[in-house]
């Protein structure tokens, strides 16, 4: 489920931003405090190339849009999103 949304979002943040944009595997951090190793199988967008440029000017966005730096490319995991319209709003800026 996470992985198809993953698919359909995947051409349009590349035309947004104008970036290589490719569908991966990724497992999501639970949180800390006594668990903090256990994770959840995802889906995220992983943005290329120049990974700090795009995480820095989707941080400056009206509605910032936070990822993390793997492997030379910003990952958007989309374990919790939502509203796909939300998102894609949001990098339109």
């Amino acid at each position: 489920m996470i992985t198809e949304q993953a698919e359909r979002l995947a051409s349009q943040v590349a035309a947004i931003l104008g970036c290589s944009v490719r569908v991966i595997t990724t497992f999501s951090q639970t949180g800390s405090g006594s668990f903090p190793t256990e994770g959840l199988p995802s889906a995220a967008l992983a943005l290329s190339p120049d990974a700090e440029a795009l995480a820095a000017r989707l941080r400056a966005l009206p509605v910032p849009v936070i990822g993390r730096i793997h492997d030379g490319a910003l990952v958007l995991d989309l374990r919790c999103l939502e509203d796909d319209a939300a998102l894609l709003t949001a990098l339109a800026g």
